[in-house]
């Protein structure tokens, strides 16, 4: 493992990035997994995939991820059109 951001509570969401380039984590409900690179100072994340369950009550922001950047120790997460949906505190191993 590289780095994580998020939370390990239940309905939280949560993002590793691995040595070998795989993604994987969960936005609160589902789980994400793919790819990601480095790109300048942030992440590009490319081939992400979700399960598909419902849960009620859980915002799963995370699942729009295609980019970010670490801004004050925060990963800042961004969609594939380039806006801003939330940010991630690093989360210790």
């Amino acid at each position: 493992m590289i780095a994580q951001w998020g939370s390990e509570a239940a309905g939280q969401p949560s993002l590793v990035l691995w040595e070998d380039g795989r993604a994987s984590g969960s936005d609160g409900c589902n789980r994400l997994m793919g790819s990601w690179s480095r790109e300048g100072d942030g992440y590009l994340f490319s081939q992400m995939a979700s399960t598909m369950m419902y849960c009620q009550g859980v915002d799963t922001w995370l699942s729009r991820l295609a980019s970010a950047r670490q801004v004050d120790g925060q990963l800042v997460i961004s969609d594939a059109q380039g806006r801003q949906i939330g940010r991630l505190a690093p989360l210790e191993s």
